[in-house]
This record gives structure tokens, C-alpha cells and sequence, in this order.
């Protein structure tokens, strides 16, 4: 099989399984690699690591691989379980949204000069099923039209990234990317809302050794807007601006010795942007439904560790993670919370390929919603009376991927 067949086979492959997969686990997903579930996605600086380029594409220029080697290619499946569950009034009641999600990713990069390369991720960087039965929420009033349903994000992004070796230390990068919304579900227990839709960004990212030991690394996403249209009620033509949070990393990756390697890396997250989900009517651009978040920007604070024994390796991690989700505009289609991510991982080299695997426990803080605000009849919901209770969710993230060098 040629390069170019296999890139192809690859990527079509990748543009079937998210067509017909879901996602889960929070809005946000950022386990991209096998390696980056094993370190809690501590990976913007490990300038050696293939699945890394997915967290930093400036890796591509500088990462160690053989020179008669010019081509780059990582791939991996996640496996994602998640529920949750909010007790009101005494009465505790499960999601039933999907539970079991499974996720493919893949990068693939080409040398095309001594300075230059170019490379293309495809991945999920944000999810999203939530589902509720009915009466879960007795302010609504039974089958209300208001009362939440189904909520889904469904989506993918094509990322092609042009990449610059400053010299044999330092990798630029900048890239564009394709948010494709395959499926953005809105539903309540009366009416059904479903769009898709597409949108556009960009991307730049460094990754710099300073010497043997310390090597910095910086990644910086934008927002992208999409705008999904769509139908309600499956006659009525309706349309929704969903606009992603633009996202900026920054690492340091310390090696202790050949064997030991620590990182520390800080995540910010523009969540201001996705300020409401308004629903409207593509005959007069009226609202038929609106949902105000008014979420608050975040940081997300990593760390991992690898170390190294022959041809083995053992990957460790943890992360704290910010909630945007202010109780004053809580909403139960996304029951958020503070969270913390442990993982534990392994790898193994075979010269020209490495095989990783990855798990991950997601703690979420439990969170008691106890607004004081009346919910009125065929008003908006977020933060007031209806959703109040105590909301628990927890997730387990396991991946494998493969790394191969040709």
C-alpha cells in the first residue's frame, strides 16, 4: 500500500466513524490520543512523542524519527462511559441519554522539504448527549414543551496544519480548521430540533527545547462560529449560531534523566463565546427557543509523568478541571461541574511504530443547584427553580492507539 493510499484509507475511514458515532462525556473533549488519555492531556510540550502533535502540530517539524523517514502517522479509538443523575424532591433519577460512545482520531504529516511539512488532524474536540425522561423536572408540568429532552452535539474537525523548522530545536506551525456539526439535537419532550451545520478557524502553535532537559511548548485554537439550520417539529425551518470556545496551552516538559520526563501544562478556554443557544425561525429570524448561558471563561491545570525502561513506558497523569457553568444560568442539558481527571498508561516501542494505551477516571464534584429565581410557565429555565437538585456524573475514558514512523 502506497503513503498516499494509506492517508486516504485513513482519513475516509475516520469520516465514516464519526458519521455514524456520538459523543459524551461534557461539551468539551479534549482526549485526542491513547497518550493523551494516559497523561490527563498534559502533552503541549513533549516534543519526542507523535501522538503529541495532535495537542502541539508544531511537533511535526523537530520530533526524532529516522531521516530516510518523511512521513508521520497516529491513530487511536477512545471508548467513552459516562452517566449522570440529579435528585429533586427526594426522588433520584438517571440520564437516559446514550452511555458508551466510541471515538476514532487520526493525524498524518509529510516532509516536503528540509524546513517545511504539512499534516492533517481529524478529531472530536468537543461532544455532547444528554438525555432526560419525562417529568425528571416537575416545575414543567409534565410533557411541557420546555421540559429537556434529548440534547446532543455531535461533530468533527478536519485541521491541516503547515509546519516550519526554525532549526533543529524550534517547530512553528499554523493551520485552518473545518468544525463540521453533524448532528445538534434540541429537543423537549413535545418538540424535536435538529440542524447541521459548518464553520471555519484557525490555529498556530511552538515547541521549543531549550537544552537536553527543558522544552517548551505553546498551542492556540480560535473560536469558531457554525451556523447550524435545520427544522423544528420536522416542518419548520428554523436556524442556531453555535459559537466554540477558542482554546490556548502552554507547557513545560522537564527531563529528570533518560528515563524520567514531567510536564506541567495550563489550558485556557474562551467558554465566554458560547453565551446562548438561540433557536430562531428562518422565515423572519424570530426566536422560537432560547437558551442563555452566560458562562464564564476557564483553566484547566495538568500534569504527567512518563518513565521509560528499554522499550517500555509508563504514562501517568492528573488535571483539575474548571467548570464555565455558573449557577446562575445552570442548565440541566449540560449538568457541568467542577472535575479531576486521574490516568495511568502504557507504551510500548517497536523502532518504526509505537503502540499506547490509555485510562482515565473523570471525578466530577458533585453540585446542588438551589436557585431562589421562580420558573414561570413558557419562560426560559436556566437558572431558576426548575433545575434544582443535586446533579452527579462521573466518566470512564479508555483508548488505544498506534504511532508509526515510514
Amino acid at each position: 500500500m502506497t503513503k498516499i493510499t494509506l492517508h486516504c484509507f485513513s482519513i475516509s475511514l475516520a469520516l465514516q466513524l464519526f458519521s455514524t458515532s456520538s459523543m459524551a462525556g461534557g461539551f468539551r473533549l479534549p482526549e485526542y490520543t491513547a497518550a493523551g488519555v494516559a497523561t490527563s492531556n498534559a502533552l503541549v510540550a513533549d516534543a519526542e512523542r507523535i501522538s503529541a502533535i495532535a495537542y502541539n502540530p508544531a511537533i511535526m517539524n523537530i520530533v526524532a524519527q529516522d531521516p530516510e523517514q518523511s512521513s508521520l502517522f497516529s491513530t487511536n479509538l477512545t471508548h467513552i462511559n459516562y452517566e449522570t443523575e440529579v435528585t429533586s424532591g427526594g426522588t433520584t433519577t438517571q440520564g437516559t441519554g446514550k452511555t458508551d460512545f466510541d471515538v476514532p482520531n487520526l493525524f498524518v504529516s509529510n516532509r516536503i522539504s528540509e524546513k517545511f511539512s504539512i499534516g492533517l488532524l481529524i478529531h472530536s474536540p468537543f461532544g455532547l448527549e444528554t438525555a432526560w425522561p419525562t417529568n425528571t423536572f416537575t416545575s414543567f408540568g409534565g410533557t411541557a414543551a420546555l421540559e429537556p429532552n434529548l440534547s446532543r452535539i455531535k461533530m468533527f474537525n478536519a485541521n491541516v496544519n503547515f509546519g516550519y523548522k526554525v532549526d533543529n530545536e524550534t517547530g512553528l506551525s499554523i493551520g485552518l480548521n473545518q468544525y463540521r456539526l453533524l448532528d445538534l439535537q434540541f429537543n423537549s419532550h413535545a418538540t424535536v430540533i435538529q440542524g447541521t451545520g459548518t464553520g471555519y478557524g484557525w490555529n498556530a502553535a511552538i515547541i521549543s527545547k531549550l537544552d537536553d532537559s527543558v522544552t517548551l511548548g505553546m498551542s492556540y485554537r480560535s473560536p469558531v462560529k457554525t451556523r447550524a439550520t435545520g427544522t423544528a417539529a420536522s416542518v419548520l425551518p428554523v436556524e442556531v449560531d453555535v459559537t466554540f470556545p477558542e482554546m490556548l496551552s502552554a507547557g513545560i516538559n522537564y527531563a529528570v534523566n533518560h528515563k524520567l520526563k514531567l510536564e506541567l501544562d495550563v489550558e485556557y478556554t474562551g467558554w465566554k463565546k458560547f453565551d446562548n443557544l438561540n433557536i430562531r425561525r428562518q422565515t423572519n429570524d424570530s426566536t422560537l427557543t432560547l437558551s442563555t448561558n452566560n458562562w464564564k471563561n476557564t483553566l484547566t491545570y495538568r500534569a504527567s509523568g512518563q518513565y521509560k525502561i528499554n522499550k517500555h513506558q509508563i504514562l501517568f497523569g492528573y488535571s483539575y478541571d474548571e467548570t464555565p457553568q455558573e449557577d446562575s444560568s445552570y442548565s440541566a442539558r449540560i449538568p457541568d461541574a467542577d472535575r479531576q481527571l486521574f490516568s495511568i498508561g502504557y507504551q510500548y516501542d517497536f523502532g518504526s511504530y509505537q503502540f499506547e494505551t490509555g485510562l482515565m477516571l473523570v471525578k466530577f464534584k458533585e453540585r446542588t443547584i438551589n436557585s431562589s429565581t421562580a420558573y414561570v410557565a413558557a419562560s426560559e429555565a436556566n437558572g431558576t427553580t426548575a433545575y434544582n437538585g443535586t446533579y452527579q456524573a462521573g466518566a470512564t475514558v479508555l483508548s488505544i492507539g498506534m504511532n508509526v514512523a515510514f
